[in-house]
């Protein structure tokens, strides 16, 4: 700005004026810096407590998961015992059922009997090599183990 000239220098209202503008400027700059200060530490804090609340609900579903985890590993693991329990009692009654027929074959004749043994023999032989395929628990607590934990350790990481 160009001030004008009077006695010994420039004219003091012009001067002042101009001090007075600059002043002015500065405080409305001021005072919308603060306002926008204030806006952006209010929105930070809602924005805190937006993750604060999403980290929560992550350490609730983790949990849930992780619980989910060992109820279907406790419901598998029940399963199969309640399976090779099955078994069994499908091999004790075979063997009641083999006595049985045995005390009474003489009443029966001999191809008859031979072919109920065979037949007999042959269902055992499939129980056993169905429980021995399906029913493989060592396996399934290892496996269900290392799922667990691998699951556990990558929730933790999270």
């Amino acid at each position: 700005m160009n001030f004008s000239l009077a006695k010994k220098g420039y004219d003091k209202f012009q001067v002042q004026e101009y001090i007075k503008d600059m002043v002015d400027k500065y405080e409305k700059t001021i005072l919308g810096l603060r306002d926008r200060l204030e806006g952006l530490k209010r929105e930070n804090g809602e924005l805190t407590s937006q993750v604060n609340s999403l980290k929560k609900e992550q350490d609730n579903i983790n949990l849930a998961l992780t619980q989910a985890i060992d109820k279907a590993k406790n419901i598998e693991y029940s399963s199969k015992v309640k399976f090779a329990l099955e078994g069994e009692r499908l091999k004790i009654f075979s063997s009641k059922w083999q006595t049985y027929c045995k005390a009474h074959c003489n009443v029966v004749d001999k191809s008859q009997k031979d072919n109920v043994i065979e037949k007999l023999k042959e269902f055992e032989g499939e129980l056993v090599e169905l429980m021995n395929k399906e029913l493989n628990i060592g396996d399934y607590v290892n496996e269900a183990d290392q799922d667990y934990f691998s699951e556990n350790k990558r929730l933790s990481r999270d």
